[in-house]
């Protein structure tokens, strides 16, 4: 039986090295492929011959953040098991993961043995969380009498909106996010100019402000 083929998604390049060194130190794991965003969990994804077994994925990144590839992954290849591996122990990160479809959610101050217990976990069809927070949320979560934050303004923004406005937000002309999402710059403009009506923003100062304001971009 072959070994069981990962795809490690992280910004940091340090902890994705460790990481890789990490998988590659047990028999039964490899490396299939890397990525330092989103983005380019995607493509890659997309671009792999073979499917991966499992992808592990970090949640602050730029271009593309986590839960955007979570969902755009899910939307393209809906079999994937993806364990999340983040800072991020809040109700409202932990739920939305699951919402869209992971599989698992490991902290980042979690040991390597703890690590590699969680990735055979999913592996084998299993749902893995952090035993500190498992109890908190996953259990309401299961039984369905956990509920989300209220509606907020992202809210009314659709998953495309989302990313063209984190993008533009990050200081990317229309046409290199028209790349980095293969649409054409117009479309890109009509994205902006529907987050904008929705938001009630008037340039792009202002978008900017409030992508950082909700913590989309870092200051």
């Amino acid at each position: 039986m072959g070994k069981k083929r990962i795809v490690v998604v992280d910004d940091n390049t340090l902890l994705r090295e460790g990481l890789c060194l990490m998988i590659k130190s047990d028999e039964k794991l490899e490396v299939a492929a890397e990525a330092d965003d989103g983005l380019s969990a995607v493509r890659t994804l997309l671009g792999l011959e073979t499917p991966p077994d499992l992808i592990l994925m970090d949640l602050s990144m730029p271009r593309m953040d986590g839960l955007s590839a979570i969902k755009e992954i899910m939307r393209q290849m809906p079999e994937s098991k993806i364990l999340t591996l983040t800072i991020h122990d809040s109700d409202e990160f932990i739920l939305n993961c699951f919402k869209a479809g992971v599989s698992g959610y490991c902290l980042k101050d979690a040991t390597q043995e703890e690590l590699l217990n969680a990735i055979h976990l999913v592996l084998s069809g299993k749902t893995y969380i952090n035993p500190g927070i498992a109890d908190k949320v996953l259990v309401g979560y299961l039984e369905g009498k956990k509920t989300l934050k209220k509606e907020t303004a992202m809210d009314s923004l659709t998953q495309r909106e989302k990313e063209v406005l984190k993008l533009v937000a990050e200081g990317y002309t229309s046409k290199k996010v028209a790349d980095f999402l293969c649409i054409s710059p117009k479309t890109v403009e009509r994205h902006r100019s529907n987050i904008m009506n929705k938001l009630d923003l008037h340039n792009v100062s202002e978008l900017t402000s409030f992508a950082i304001n909700q913590g989309i971009v870092g200051p």
